[in-house]
């Protein structure tokens, strides 16, 4: 079975169970190209072209004031390989929203 394949199939059970969105667990493959494996489908694997990733999980900068001074604090909680998350295949099931580490 292709990948394209596996991902609309668990897109259409997700839509056929009436639910527009099905949570799943998956664990961190690679960091880099980001790649998920689906907990329960060892040969499905995610690439990052079809990822989106909410922004607390990845390393980012943040703009804040303390005592009326502006500071910039840069956040270093980008995924690893071995991290297990929660994702939600969006509608259609040509992307995956990663939720959270779990």
């Amino acid at each position: 079975m292709k990948l394209s394949d596996a991902i609309k199939e668990l897109a259409l059970g997700a839509v056929n169970a009436e639910s527009p969105v099905d949570v799943m667990p998956a664990e961190v493959v690679s960091a880099s190209p980001l790649k998920l494996k689906l907990r329960n489908h060892d040969k499905l694997v995610i690439p990052s072209d079809l990822l989106v990733v909410a922004r607390h999980l990845t390393e980012h900068t943040e703009q804040i004031r303390i005592d009326g001074e502006d500071k910039t604090i840069r956040f270093y909680s980008q995924l690893h390989a071995g991290d297990h998350v929660m994702i939600a295949a969006m509608p259609g099931g040509q992307s995956f929203f990663v939720i959270d580490r779990v």
